[in-house]
């Protein structure tokens, strides 16, 4: 921006040594340059002294080098009521004329047609003979129409407080902008780094709402490695003010030939985008669109964006949360009932069989016999399975309790994966014949690594019973297998399969992708396996086509400080197949 103009001081003007003085020396204009109210000394003359980069801001023109009797160019002084107030009116005018115009309200149409509200004082100074020499216009901007933005800001509060469900009140949200601060806006939702989904999106012409809506389905936002423009203000948590003054320029951030045709449809050159924050995160983003590269946003209407954005963010949080505390409720009431089902499905044989033991054991006392070893056996056999299936619903809660407290601690010490299977594999054996499934093992090598053995049992154990469940009888096959430091243990089962939908949450807790109707269990295990693996920093994924059967594939680093020659075994572990 200018600044003082030292040029042509023509000594013919006997009244401009007052207000030259008045420059003199550069920490005074340093003062001018770096105020942070527009200031601006014109000579009576008409001539510029002084125009500083705020009051370019204010009055939305360059520098000028001289002022015709007062009038800023391309600026009208305007009316409250928006009318246009007479030049001898004007601030500069009557302080020109030797008035002194105290602290005022000023309205002014800038040349860009943007009404503003200017808040200052102008001051005749006072040169020889006591005649005015020049005037001295300070001015700081106030916001524009605080009534209408007050009204804006209301009306958002009612709106964003009228119900619970946070997407019926998003268009209409975005509808009290449009056209109020912009020809568009979209909002949208996501976490940084994430493509964000678009929950609500308006134009002001409904044909040019058909084509935003298009392409915002077909160009969703993206993570931007530049970390510009509406994928920017969602990553790096800030406010993106931009202007692209030319369409060439809104073409380099087109995608493809059609993105390119489509921005040029409704051409966004000046975008506002400015990101929802709830609690310390960025949850989504708030974009205002406009054409006209004449009317970029201003810092007032950034200001109103950014509170908009702010109640918006809070009510969107809000709804989540009590989205989340509703599932969180629906689970746990299904996993008490799952849970309390299950429990109580060990305890009924248990206490019919100790029952049917005692009565008999009355009997045969009154009779003078004794109760057959045989008998007794069976009995406590069944006791004992049942007892060990109560253990293991107990454990698996157990576990469920130290995982969400962070208690779940590993032992680590040298063990042989393959041997490992191979015994979890033998165990299975009389369960797995009594579902007439044939279990094979193809492990050719030990693959030793550095784990928790109990823990890695219990990850074993969970997968195999899992695939046993499901697995409709069909053959289960667990291999095990290493590449360098990494160790891979996969269980394939050719039964029931899992839907494309539920393989994304079968690892989650209290989660299943059947019914717990004909299918047992807490849906705790994949959850507990999960947790089991991401603990030793491994990874556990599943593949599966319903119908066909599942394969889970299970990944363990084998330790940083194992020996290079347990990378090249040949050794065979054992026996190859569970019987």
């Amino acid at each position: 921006m200018s600044s003082v103009a030292a040029q042509h001081r023509p000594s013919a003007d006997p009244l401009s040594d007052g207000a030259e003085d008045l420059l003199r020396g550069e920490l005074l204009h340093l003062l001018v340059e770096g105020a942070s109210e527009g200031v601006v000394l014109v000579q009576v003359s008409g001539r510029v002294l002084a125009f500083n980069p705020v009051a370019s801001r204010h009055f939305g023109i360059s520098p000028p080098a001289f002022l015709e009797r007062g009038q800023l160019p391309g600026c009208e002084w305007v009316r409250a009521d928006g009318g246009p107030l007479s030049e001898e009116s004007s601030p500069l005018a009557r302080a020109l004329r030797g008035e002194r115009v105290s602290e005022g309200r000023w309205e002014l149409r800038r040349p860009d047609g943007r009404r503003v509200v200017l808040r200052g004082s102008a001051l005749p100074v006072m040169g020889e003979r006591g005649r005015a020499a020049a005037v001295l216009l300070r001015t700081h901007e106030e916001s524009p129409l605080p009534l209408e933005t007050s009204r804006l800001l209301a009306e958002a509060g009612a709106l964003l407080g009228a119900t619970l469900e946070t997407d019926e009140r998003l268009e209409p949200l975005l509808r009290l902008l449009v056209p109020a601060l912009a020809e568009a806006a979209v909002l949208c939702l996501g976490l940084p780094g994430e493509t964000a989904r678009v929950a609500a999106a308006v134009h002001v012409d409904p044909t040019k709402q058909v084509l935003l809506t298009e392409l915002l389905r077909r160009y969703p936002p993206e993570p931007s490695p530049s970390g510009r423009g509406l994928p920017g203000a969602l990553t790096a948590n800030v406010t993106e003010r931009t202007v692209l003054a030319s369409d060439e320029a809104l073409a380099l951030g087109a995608r493809d030939a059609e993105h390119a045709r489509m921005l040029q449809g409704l051409r966004p050159h000046c975008l506002l985008a400015v990101p929802l924050v709830a609690r310390g995160r960025v949850i989504g983003v708030l974009a205002l669109l406009r054409s006209d590269v004449v009317r970029a946003f201003s810092a007032e209407e950034e200001q109103l964006t950014e509170e908009l954005a702010d109640r918006t963010a809070l009510c969107v949080d809000n709804a989540r949360l009590l989205r989340e505390s509703r599932e969180a409720v629906r689970l746990r009431d299904e996993f008490l009932g799952i849970a309390s089902h299950e429990l109580k499905t060990p305890l009924t044989p248990l206490s019919l069989k100790v029952q049917m033991l005692q009565k008999q054991l009355e009997v045969l006392t009154t009779q003078g016999k004794t109760l057959p070893v045989e008998r007794v056996a069976e009995t406590l056999e069944v006791v004992q399975r049942q007892v060990r299936r109560l253990t293991s619903l107990v454990d698996n809660l157990l576990d469920v309790s130290r995982i969400t407290a962070g208690r779940l601690r590993l032992e680590l010490e040298e063990m042989d994966l393959a041997s490992v299977a191979a015994e979890i594999l033998y165990r299975f054996a009389p369960s797995a014949a009594q579902h007439e499934t044939t279990l094979e093992l193809h492990a050719p090598v030990p693959v030793v690594g550095r784990w928790d053995r109990l823990r890695l049992e219990q990850v074993v154990t969970n997968l195999l019973s899992n695939a046993l469940k499901y697995g409709a009888g069909n053959p289960i096959s667990l291999s095990v297998e290493s590449e360098g430091r990494l160790a891979r243990l996969t269980v394939r089962d050719g039964g029931i399969g899992i839907s494309r939908e539920d393989l994304a949450r079968i690892f989650e807790r209290f989660e299943r992708a059947v019914s717990d109707r004909h299918y047992g269990g807490l849906g705790l295990g994949l959850y507990i396996t999960r947790q089991i693996v991401e603990a030793f920093g491994g990874n556990v994924r599943a593949t599966s086509v319903l119908g066909e059967g599942s394969t889970f594939i299970l990944e363990l680093p084998r330790g940083e400080d194992i020996p290079d020659e347990w990378l090249t075994a040949h050794a065979a572990p054992g026996p190859t197949q569970g019987e």
